[in-house]
């Protein structure tokens, strides 16, 4: 007879697994997306943005600004 397996202990399993995988995660593709790739020699090193996430984020911040100006302007 074979001995079932609890969900915790499945959990626990794939919980070990992703964290040997730090490749993985919903974080590491906005951050792959959003700024520059790594640098190997320096990992320590801050990563600057991504010019084309740059022009994004402004373009959406003076699209909410300029709706916000003729709703609430008076």
């Amino acid at each position: 007879m074979t001995q079932g397996v609890t969900p915790e202990e499945v959990h626990g399993w794939l919980k070990g697994d992703f964290k040997g995988r730090p490749d993985l995660g919903l974080s590491k593709v906005w951050t792959s997306w959003a700024l520059e790739p790594g640098n190997p020699f320096a990992p320590e090193a801050r990563r600057k943005p991504k010019a084309g996430f740059v022009l994004v984020v402004i373009l959406f911040a003076a699209t909410l600004s300029w709706c916000a100006w003729f709703n609430f302007a008076p």
